[in-house]
């Protein structure tokens, strides 16, 4: 029961549970435009600057900056203040858009199969650092963008991993919109004092929730 609660929190199903006849309501998050699943032949476009994604007023509500890319990093991130006096309270957000290369998008196939191998491994071990997830399902829906509408598949996974003395829990969700696979990741942990090994990762509704008001936004801006 508790697995099925922090499942469904975030419009998550175990792998194993059986599909209801109604879809959950409207979350409680702010509601963003989205466009529907694209047809078998068609091809969309990944924003030019995933950094740009989020808009100010979503930003705030998660308590995040300005967002920065690396040349050679796929993802933009984005991160918190976590002050200068314990305790501090650190969060990390990334949005990965991934269709292939410039040159040569993804075909609709070649998305399936990448969303696959991706759920596959994730399943497994989605971290080098770390074990098996202690949670996974399938995304039925995620804050007000639902599956089968505004994408075509999703599958979540949350888990905790040391790199260091420093603990941190993180929480997945990959998404493919047509030709093109969606991941958005938040990590994170809470340090009360100076001593990194007291970390404290963020729990996996923490990570669901901040995911929860991103992930309109993240998916509408695949045109």
């Amino acid at each position: 029961m508790l697995l099925f609660e922090m499942v469904t929190a975030c419009g998550l199903t175990p792998p194993t549970a059986p599909a209801t006849a109604s879809s959950p309501g409207p979350s409680r998050h702010e509601a963003v435009a989205t466009s529907e699943p694209p047809a078998e032949s068609a091809r969309l476009a990944v924003p030019d600057d995933p950094c740009r994604v989020l808009t100010t007023s979503i930003r705030s509500r998660i308590g995040m900056g300005q967002g920065t890319k690396d040349r050679l990093d796929p993802a933009c991130k984005w991160r918190n203040d976590p002050g200068d006096v314990p305790p501090f309270r650190f969060r990390d957000l990334g949005i990965v858009y991934d269709a292939g290369f410039t040159e040569l998008t993804f075909s609709l196939k070649e998305a399936k199969e990448s969303f696959a191998i991706k759920r596959r491994n994730d399943y497994r071990q989605p971290s080098l650092f770390g074990g098996a997830p202690s949670v996974r399902g399938t995304i039925k829906q995620v804050g007000t963008t639902k599956a089968g509408k505004h994408f075509d598949e999703g599958y979540y996974v949350y888990f905790v991993y040391k790199v260091g003395e420093a603990r941190r829990g993180e929480g997945k969700a990959v998404l493919r919109k047509g030709n093109v696979v969606i991941t958005i990741s938040v990590s994170g942990a809470d340090v009360p004092g100076r001593r990194m090994r007291d970390s404290r990762p963020i729990s996996n509704a923490t990570a669901q929730a901040m995911i929860d008001i991103v992930a309109a936004r993240a998916v509408a801006a695949v045109r």
